[in-house]
């Protein structure tokens, strides 16, 4: 049989022992914290900066997925035709998008790889980890170059241009009746005038 005085030891021992565990836990939340303020004033300063292989192309994505800034060579004109400098210009853009979400889910990883479950905290409470998603990567490998046989439809990023889509086919259009038709066209107009 236990006694009123042993009982209450137990309670001051587990009130303790919580205590040490909530504390352990402020301390891992603040140091968490502080890592999480240096990551997001980290990722505000990320940028990329791409240029294509000939060197007449270089963006500046900034840390908000924009276009910064946009040099072009002297000679980019001269050597390049318009579609294909956009086209250039769209692939370097997109890349350098990609390329600081990645550098931004780089700088966050850390931080979400040691975030504990609330099993940790509550005897008996559900696990949550499976409804954290994992943090992507978002830089795809870039495809091998397969040679063009056409110079000139080939972008000076030296990858293949898509084939255009095909003409539309024409759409056949009924003939309109002349004054020598007796007959009045069927149109939602004359329904239900005969």
């Amino acid at each position: 049989m236990s006694t009123p005085g042993d009982d209450r030891a137990q309670k001051e021992a587990r009130n303790a022992a919580m205590r040490e565990t909530v504390d352990q836990l402020m301390d891992k939340f603040n140091q968490q914290t502080a890592q999480l303020r240096e990551a997001q004033q980290a990722a505000s300063a990320l940028t990329a900066e791409l240029s294509s292989p000939d060197g007449l192309v270089k963006v500046t994505i900034d840390a908000q997925g924009t276009l910064a800034d946009l040099k072009l060579a002297p000679t980019t004109f001269d050597r390049t035709r318009p579609e294909v400098l956009a086209r250039t210009i769209s692939d370097l853009v997109r890349r350098g998008m990609l390329e600081v979400k990645q550098q931004q889910a780089e700088l966050f990883r850390p931080l979400t790889a040691d975030l504990p479950d609330l099993s940790e905290f509550i005897e008996g409470a559900p696990s949550l980890a499976g409804l954290m998603p994992d943090i992507p990567d978002f830089l795809e490998p870039e495809p091998e170059p397969e040679p063009a046989p056409d110079p000139e439809s080939q972008s000076i990023m030296r990858r293949d241009v898509p084939a255009p889509p095909p003409a539309p086919k024409p759409v056949a259009r009924r003939p309109r009746p002349t004054a020598d038709d007796d007959e009045m066209p069927d149109t939602w107009m004359t329904r239900g005038d005969r």
